[in-house]
Parts: C-alpha cells; structure tokens; sequence
C-alpha cells in the first residue's frame, strides 16, 4: 500500500506531499493539475516494490538493480522520449520522489524509495539512501510470506481494456505498441483464473451486487473475454456496453485475487461511462473493497460521485483522505482532509454554483420579459 509520497520538481509538479489513508482516497482537481501524473508515479514505484517483495531472488536486490528497475517502470508507464522529461522542465533541476510504503495498513518505513534523476537523464535514476531492506521483516517467517502473497498494485485507465484484451499481451512484447505498461499489467492480471475453495466463496459476496449489475458473470475463454449472460447467453464482452465493461473487468479482477487483502486499487476517473445509478452501485463495491483490506486511490472529475464518496465514508467510518489539487504561482498547490468539506477549493463545486447562478439570470430575464410584453 501507499503510505506517503513526496514530490520535487517532477512533471508540473514544484513541490507536493501527500499522506494516503490506507482505505480511501479521492483527488480532484482541475485539469492539467497532476491528478493522472500522481496516480501513475505512486503505480509505478509501488509495482516496482511490490515485485521486489514477492520475487525472493529480489531480496538481496542490489542498488543498481533497484535504479535500473525504477528507471524501467517510469519510462513504460509515462513513455516520455528520455527519462529527464519526467523534471519540472520549468526548473531546469533534478526531479526527487520519496515513497514510503504500507502493510496491510501499518506503515514500513524500512522499505521507504528514495530516488532522484536529472532534466538531462536518458535511463538512470539514483537511489538517495539505501535501498529498501526485507531483512526487518523477515523477523516473523508467517508474516513475510503473508506480504509476499499480497497481490501487486493495479492500475484502471480511463479505458477499459477487456474488449481488446485478446493477443494484447504477446504483442506488446513483440512490438512497438503506442500503449504504456499500464494496459500490458492490467491484462496480465486479468490472465490469471479465478479462485477456488474457501477464497472463492469469501470474494463471492464482494462479486454478486456486481454481477447483478451485469446480469450474468465474466468468463475468459480460448483468450478472450464474454459476458455470460441470464437471459442472452454468451456474449462477446466487446458487445456488452463500455461502462459495463468497466464493471465486468472490476468483476473478474476480485475473482481471481487480483484485488484482495493488502492490494492497492488506482483508477483513474471511474464514473466515465457510468450512469449515476450504477455510480452508487459502484460505490458500494468500493466500500466493501476498502473494508476488506484494499487501498483505493482514484481521481474523479464528477460531482455526484464525490458526494457519493463523502456520504458513504462519513456513514462507514471508513479512513478517507480528500486532497484537492490546483494552480498556484509556485506551481501546483495540494490542500487534503478527512472529509470533502475540509476542502475549500472544490472547482467542480465552484463550476456548479457558477451554473446556478447563470441559471438564475437566464430565469430572471425571461420573466423580465414576458412582463414587459
């Protein structure tokens, strides 16, 4: 899980912290502040350790072993023509990220990432301390495999990708496909079958509000994903409408133990594609993620979602963490809370009063009107 991020002279950020609950967070933000570059470089530093901890021949991982794997996973997940890109070219410096992750909640600042490169970097960055240890952890023999086991990070682009899941995969690693690594390791997740035994029946309850949605459960066949619907039969998920896509990858990712205890869930805007019905339902699933061990972080543009959010997680009790993101003289300007209302710089509730109050006049002028004739 993502415990804290610290930011400098990275893409348009100057200078940001954050401080992530260990169930939900919501970032909002006009666009063009940052909310997709924060959720893409928390992704890709925690995949990077994720894989470390789960790869036992990672745990006597090497300085330049961790430079060069975080350098790889920033250039396949941002693509920029060279790594300097990714600085605050305004600044002409080095960019620095600092990252401490979580464990099932509870903060571990031994495995804390710390890592630099500068404007002029082609594919190197340099470790500020000492490369995150496992030595502390193995201390308890049940405890580490317990974290070994805990699945690696995922990521939902705005864009769903069951319906072009089939040979995806295969080739992204022959060719030079114009995707970042974030579709190639959401499809590689989707790969793996669903669970048997008691671990099935345990995700069974998270999974029915969902498959109710859809009618019918997600199934993967001869490497292509269908809809198996009650009333219709089989469907080929490219027939079944996009926001139901969305739902149905979400779906099959809890059945297979992609998502579970300990995991980490980024997406970005989910309510594109999704009515404002299936947004509660959507919620609902969100929550029940949340309270059985999984770190949402997502970004939402839409105000009927983030008032969904904030009702639910003032009734749930659930941990939450609001941060709002904004254009300063200074650079982007982050402002967090608890709750929405700690927030005084909502633009989608600015831009929504705004409309109100246009309304109005249009109100106005037009009974002005009708009395003058």
């Amino acid at each position: 899980m993502l415990h804290t991020l610290h930011i400098k002279n990275f893409t348009i950020f100057s200078e940001a912290q954050f401080e992530f609950s260990p169930g939900l967070n919501v970032i909002i933000g006009d666009n063009g502040t940052g909310k997709s570059h924060l959720l893409c470089l928390g992704y890709a530093t925690l995949s990077v350790l994720h894989e470390a901890l789960q790869d036992s021949q990672h745990q006597a991982k090497n300085k330049e072993l961790w430079q060069r794997d975080l350098a790889d996973k920033l250039k396949t997940v941002f693509r920029p023509e060279k790594l300097g890109r990714l600085c605050r070219l305004r600044q002409r410096q080095r960019a620095e990220i600092k990252m401490t992750s979580s464990l099932i909640g509870q903060a571990a600042p031994q495995l804390t990432t710390a890592f630099s490169f500068f404007v002029t970097a082609k594919e190197k960055v340099k470790l500020e301390e000492q490369s995150p240890s496992f030595n502390t952890l193995k201390s308890s023999k049940n405890r580490l495999e317990t974290f070994k086991r805990t699945p690696l990070p995922l990521f939902f682009p705005i864009k769903e990708v069951l319906s072009f899941y089939p040979g995806f995969m295969k080739s992204y690693e022959e060719r030079e496909l114009a995707f970042d690594a974030i579709y190639y390791d959401l499809c590689k997740a989707l790969s793996a079958t669903p669970l048997k035994g008691k671990r099935a029946q345990e995700m069974a309850e998270l999974v029915a509000p969902l498959e109710n949605i859809l009618q019918g459960f997600v199934i993967l066949e001869f490497n292509r994903f269908y809809l198996q619907h009650t009333e219709n039969g089989k469907m080929e998920i490219s027939l079944v409408p996009e926001g139901l896509r969305k739902i149905a990858m979400l779906t099959y990712l809890i059945k297979n133990g992609g998502l579970a205890k300990g995991s980490t869930l980024f997406w970005d805007e989910p309510e594109v594609s999704i009515n404002a019905r299936l947004q509660v339902k959507l919620v609902d699933t969100l929550v029940a993620l949340v309270k059985a061990g999984v770190q949402v972080i997502l970004t939402t543009h839409d105000l009927f979602l983030m008032k969904e959010l904030y009702l639910r997680a003032i009734s749930s009790k659930m941990p939450t963490h609001f941060f709002s993101l904004q254009k300063g003289e200074q650079g982007i300007e982050v402002e967090h809370g608890e709750q929405l209302d700690d927030l005084s710089n909502v633009v989608v509730i600015d831009a929504g009063l705004d409309q109100f109050d246009r309304e109005q006049d249009v109100f106005y002028q037009e009974i002005f009107k009708a009395e003058a004739a």
